[in-house]
């Protein structure tokens, strides 16, 4: 066997989608993973009360980055399986019959189909990952403050993102205005404590320096990195595709070939019969 032959059998543009996909969750579901942690921590610092839905969101966005890692991890290594299968070296062993030959074709063109799904899903997945880039570019890189009831302030609220906090208000007996307190805290206590804000949604003074600065740099390089992930295993997706369509029209010309092979060795057969019948019929005159 010559070491162009080799080289030929070899899956090579399977294995580098395989590369590129197991990269790409590797770096997509920790970073985005840590990324989520921190911004709930972010979003709470000052004694600020997250909303029922803030979490359960990072509960979700916690287990789906357990679950997408072992999923993505085995698809892949599932499509490399199935890229060796169709290439020269195995197919004479797993496609070389005719109906096993259909079979598999049918097996890399079910592949290919959950393969184009995968892509939608992570090309939605990469859309939605440069939300919290842009985000965190505005606050932290560019620094953009909107004017809140503390003065310059960033007010998420503007992002729409108010949502996410608990928004309980108290009276305060130093002040005669309404300040926000994180529920569990006893009325004495809320009544005695200073706030950074007077609405959750707002980081103004330490909590300003803190959204923009060190804590705000690393989310946003964190969610970069999430980023960069999502578009590696997009970009992955779109490897397989290519292989796996050439591994389709692989098999279909080896079923072709099949065909051709069946019915040449047919005719041969009935040739033979009827050369052999010529024989006899001579040989009996």
């Amino acid at each position: 066997m010559s070491e162009e032959g080799c080289c030929y059998r070899f899956p090579g543009w399977t294995l580098l989608a395989t590369l590129l996909c197991l990269a790409g969750a590797g770096l997509y579901c920790p970073t985005l993973f840590m990324a989520i942690m921190q911004t709930k921590e972010l979003f709470t610092m000052g004694g600020r009360q997250p909303s029922a839905e803030f979490e359960l969101l990072v509960e979700v966005i916690r287990w789906t980055c357990v679950g997408l890692a072992a999923w993505m991890g085995l698809m892949s290594l599932v499509f490399l399986c199935v890229g060796c299968m169709a290439k020269n070296v195995t197919d004479v062993k797993s496609y070389g019959g005719y109906s096993s030959n259909v079979r598999g074709g049918i097996c890399n063109g079910f592949t290919i189909v959950i393969t184009y799904l995968l892509f939608l899903l992570w090309l939605g997945v990469s859309c939605f990952s440069v939300l919290p880039v842009f985000l965190f570019y505005l606050t932290a890189r560019v620094a953009v403050t909107a004017a809140g009831s503390s003065g310059g302030c960033i007010n998420l609220q503007q992002f729409g993102l108010d949502v996410l906090f608990n928004n309980v208000t108290a009276a305060s007996n130093d002040t005669v205005t309404t300040t926000a307190v994180p529920t569990g805290l006893t009325p004495t206590a809320a009544a005695n404590a200073t706030w950074n804000f007077n609405v959750p949604w707002e980081f103004c003074e330490t909590d300003l320096t803190k959204f923009q600065g060190a804590d705000g740099d690393h989310l946003f390089l964190l969610y970069i990195l999430a980023l960069v992930g999502a578009l590696l295993v997009t970009l992955s997706m779109v490897h397989f595709l290519m292989a796996q369509a050439a591994n389709f029209v692989h098999i279909r010309e080896s079923r072709e070939a099949l065909k051709y092979e069946d019915t040449k060795q047919k005719e041969e057969q009935e040739l033979n019969i009827i050369m052999n019948s010529r024989q006899n019929l001579a040989g009996n005159w």
